[in-house]
């Protein structure tokens, strides 16, 4: 598959969790913290669909500063996942933290909001 290809997947893949973030809000009589929780779901399974498209070493400049954001993710994931100073329900938010600052992070490096 070509780049341009991969690029297009990508910001499809952006637009899709972006339009369905909105309808939990437009359409969900949901509490807060399920909304939350339900967006940053939204968010993981774009990023795992994003991180699937991606080729081993992309040549593309936007390309590639995708794949460095999901590293630097999942090195501040696997970090938080060591420290043993923090309770869980911490380690939880902190997590929601990282997952939405990269996804929105990614989101704005394809014009995507």
């Amino acid at each position: 598959m070509n780049e341009q290809a991969v690029l297009d997947q990508v910001r499809e893949a952006l637009v899709e969790a972006m339009e369905a973030r909105r309808e939990l809000v437009a359409y969900s009589r949901l509490e807060a913290v399920e909304m939350d929780r339900r967006a940053r779901e939204v968010e993981r399974e774009a990023l795992a669909r994003i991180r699937g498209l991606l080729p081993g070493i992309p040549g593309d400049p936007q390309l590639q500063q995708v794949q460095t954001r999901l590293l630097r993710m999942d090195e501040r994931l696997e970090e938080l996942g060591a420290r043993s100073d923090i309770q869980e329900r911490s380690r939880a938010l902190e997590r929601d933290d990282i997952t939405w600052r990269t996804f929105e992070d990614i989101a704005w490096l394809f014009g995507v909001g």
